[in-house]
Order: structure tokens, then sequence, then C-alpha cells
């Protein structure tokens, strides 16, 4: 028994011991990540234990695509930031907030600031508005990171009620859209957001307008794809939400949402622009989507 209880005794000594899983979390909050290493960047990726990102570059039939694809290690890293206070007016330019933020990539929100009509806008958790507008598409980011929309309607707030009511928590949430992949299938454009509801054509969301435009879409798990259509511009004619919706969805994406195009889209890489803007050029907005690292290399 001695013998055997030595052995025993030997094995556990010997055995590997496991490590324990490191786990990447941010307070969900306005601050921003961790500083990223410059060692970590190439000129189109970027690359630690927490975050991978890779940079693109489509021309197809005179559009300009340009695309990042992501992969945190937690959904904190999947940030939203405001030029000032919850619901204050205060703009600022997306290059200086992502800068401020520590984000590796970061693109252009949905300048709700520029909407008065309502609509479901939270950030960080903490909610700006809680009025619904059943014209519009709804875009939720939950607690998992993961992106469900709820489309446009009479029952929109019953389905949002249902699903906070079922244990999600709302990170953030966008009333812009409309979404264009659900279930990896393109979405036509709906007629809520085609027509105005003075009956007449809406120039902004109409299926023959081409423009720039910005889309935030989920792959998988944790992966995230940032698309941005640019337009106006000697690179690239612009694209309308149809075309945008078939392109983004042969990328492979389970959902995606537009958020504000025209001259609000922006795409920055490194803290820098990885689109065709330029400082003179960008304009001031009210809320930026961002990545960033959650390894403490440098301190926040």
């Amino acid at each position: 028994m001695k013998k055997l209880l030595l052995l025993l005794l030997c094995l556990c000594l010997t055995a590997p011991v496991l490590a324990e899983e490191k786990k990447y979390e941010l307070p969900i909050d306005f601050s921003g990540g961790y500083k990223p290493l410059e060692s970590n960047y190439t000129d189109t990726t970027y690359e630690d234990e927490s975050l991978s990102v890779r940079m693109e570059k489509r021309d197809i039939d005179g559009i300009r695509y340009d695309i990042a694809w992501i992969k945190v290690a937690s959904p904190t890293q999947l940030r939203t930031a405001v030029a000032g206070e919850p619901n204050e007016t205060k703009t600022d330019l997306a290059s200086r907030m992502s800068r401020a933020k520590n984000a590796v990539v970061a693109i252009n929100g949905e300048f709700y600031t520029q909407r008065t009509n309502g609509g479901l806008v939270i950030r960080q958790t903490i909610p700006f508005r809680y009025s619904l507008d059943p014209r519009k598409d709804v875009l939720v980011i939950d607690e998992a990171g993961d992106l469900h929309v709820f489309m446009g309607g009479d029952d929109q707030a019953q389905e949002i009620l249902a699903f906070t009511n079922s244990g999600h928590k709302i990170i953030n949430a966008f009333t812009f859209g409309p979404v264009i992949v659900m279930d990896g299938q393109a979405v036509p454009l709906s007629e809520r957001y085609r027509v105005r509801e003075d009956g007449r054509v809406n120039g902004l969301f109409d299926s023959a307008i081409r423009a720039p435009r910005m889309v935030i879409a989920q792959a998988g798990p944790l992966e995230y794809v940032f698309v941005e259509a640019e337009g106006r511009n000697a690179v690239s004619k612009g694209v309308t939400t149809d075309q945008l919706g078939e392109f983004v969805a042969s990328l492979g994406v389970q959902t995606a949402y537009c958020l504000d195009g025209g001259n609000t889209c922006v795409m920055m890489f490194h803290r820098k622009y990885y689109d065709s803007n330029l400082r003179n050029s960008e304009r001031e907005l009210s809320d930026i989507v961002y990545v960033c690292t959650a390894v403490p290399d440098g301190g926040m």
C-alpha cells in the first residue's frame, strides 16, 4: 500500500500542470484599449495574443472595397466611442477619437446626433435613446459580441423585449441600417427605406443610388468584417445597398448591417486612413466603432 501511495504521489508531482487560460477582458465603459505594440504591425496586419487583423483592398467593376478581417479574444474588444457625453451634440474627427482609444481598426458609427426622430441608441450599455423607429432596422451587439438584427415593423419592439427577457444584455445598439445580410444571404432593400413617409423616394437609400457606404458584419463567434465601399472619388463610383449586400454576402458573413455612409465613411488602421480620406476631407462625427488589443503592454 505504501508503494502504491508513493507511486501516485510521484505521478501527481510529475504530471503536466495545465496552464490557466488567459482572459482578455476590458471594462465595458468608454475607456479605450491598451496601447498596441508597434512591432505587432505590418503594412496590412496586426497580431497579438488577443487580436488578429488583416486589411485588404479589392477593386471590382469600378468600386473599391476596403475590408478589415478581425478576430478578437473577448467581446469587450469590439467597442464604441462617442465624441462627447451621451446624447451630447458634440462631434469630433474619427481619426482623433480612434487614436485616443488606442484603436487598431476604427470605422464611423451611425452619426446618431444628426437624427432627431428617435431610434434605439445604446453605447457601451449606456442608453442614449429608447424610442423605436419602426421604419428602420435595429442592430444589437450583445454580451457575447454577437450581432442581432431586428427588422423594422410593428413587431420590432416585442422582438427586442423578448430578446432581453431571454437573458441577453445589449452592449451596443444602432438604428440606421438597412440590414443587407441575414443568415448568410443578401437582403434586398426594403420599401421602408426606399420610400419616405411623404411617399417620395428617399435619395439616401434608393436602390439606384450609388454612394460610399459602411458595413459592420459578423462571420462567426468573435469574428468580424468591416467593409467600406468607397465612392465619389477617382478610384470608386460607390455602390447601391443591394450591390453591397451581394458583395458582403460573398465574403462568407452571417449578418451585415449598414452604418452611416456618404461623407461620413472613414476607415482607420494603425492610426492612419486606410481609405482615400485625407485630414482636410474627413468629416467630424458623433461616434465610431473600433477594435483594440486587450494585452496590457504599455497600459491603458
